[in-house]
């Protein structure tokens, strides 16, 4: 048994090695002319036939398709999450955007850990849109914070004030503004896509959802609130003046890029990372266009916020920042003619 193979090899005859020689790589393997191979592959062909169907049965439509999109996503080259490109409509029609079903139920799924985040005496800075493990972020803290000190200035000697909140999901403003200006009473509206409304009617009774703009529109609110939002309407600087008439006291318009020099110009992003399954479109505005617009509608600026977030876009023609501004009517100040 402790024969060395060398000197094992060397004592044998000719005939005796060949029946103690090692089997050939050929030998050892079944190849494709070989019947044991041929059965072998049938049987695997028919036993991953079996797994898929089983699993399109078992799983939801929204998992298959999540599913389909990792596939193809890792099988096509890698593209950057953030991407200048033309403003042309095959880039702001080529996907569903927000309106993709991932999005409302990604947003569904981790409203409990959302939930958590804000409760007892722990600081904000969960941002929802990211995986639910995490840590706090100080720039989503100090954007939190800061929609605080808006509900506060809009509030200034009332006990009750209207908010519209263009763009506001499932509810996470209306939760943190209970949280964040616990005596302050709210008839709060959050205006979005059917999608997102219903998903926010099956978990907040208090707030109004509507997926109108007419309806969202008719009326005037001492606050008019848009985070993250307004930059995906192609028809921009429209909405925007129609958020600029119905605010008779603040408008907030936080979350969406500018750039200081360049002409406004469109983005599209991959929020593949954030369990959206889609991408859409958006408007880089440039800040001056931007101030000045509003304030020829009879709003003045009051503050502008920095952000934390500042994607890096590798063809862009300027680097852009995200930025919030507060800007309040001016009484006896009429708007300008557009």
């Amino acid at each position: 048994m402790g024969t060395d193979w060398k000197v094992r090899r060397s004592v044998l005859g000719p005939e005796a090695r060949k029946k103690q020689a090692r089997p050939t790589v050929s030998q050892a393997k079944p190849t494709m002319s070989n019947p044991l191979w041929v059965r072998g592959h049938e049987l695997a062909k028919n036993v991953l036939s079996r797994l898929k169907h089983i699993i399109r049965l078992l799983l939801p439509p929204i998992l298959l398709e999540a599913l389909r999109k990792v596939r193809n996503y890792i099988a096509t080259p890698a593209r950057p999450e953030w991407e200048a490109m033309p403003n042309t409509d095959a880039v702001w029609t080529a996907h569903p955007g927000w309106a993709h079903g991932s999005i409302a139920e990604t947003q569904r799924m981790k409203w409990p850990a959302f939930l958590a985040s804000i409760e007892g005496t722990r600081p904000f800075g969960w941002p929802h849109e990211a995986p639910t493990d995490v840590p706090i972020d100080i720039g989503a803290h100090n954007m939190i914070v800061t929609f605080g000190y808006v509900l506060g200035r809009t509030a200034l000697g009332k006990r009750r004030i209207s908010v519209l909140d263009w763009g506001g999901g499932i509810g996470h403003y209306y939760l943190y503004a209970r949280r964040l200006q616990p005596e302050l009473a709210l008839d709060y509206v959050i205006k979005d896509l059917p999608s997102l409304c219903a998903v926010g009617q099956s978990l907040l009774p208090e707030p109004t959802f509507t997926s109108d703009d007419a309806q969202a529109l008719s009326r005037r609110y001492d606050l008019v609130f848009a985070s993250s939002s307004l930059q995906y309407n192609r028809n921009f600087y429209d909405v925007l003046g129609q958020l600029c008439d119905v605010a008779a006291g603040w408008l907030m318009v936080t979350r969406s890029p500018f750039v200081e020099h360049s002409d406004d110009f469109v983005l599209v992003q991959r929020p593949y990372a954030y369990g959206y399954l889609t991408e859409y479109a958006g408007w880089v505005m440039n800040r001056k266009r931007f101030v000045d617009f509003v304030q020829s509608r009879g709003l003045v600026l009051d503050r502008e916020f920095m952000l934390a977030e500042r994607p890096h876009v590798p063809n862009a023609r300027e680097q852009c920042r995200f930025c919030g501004f507060l800007f309040r009517r001016v009484p006896n100040r009429t708007a300008a003619a557009p």
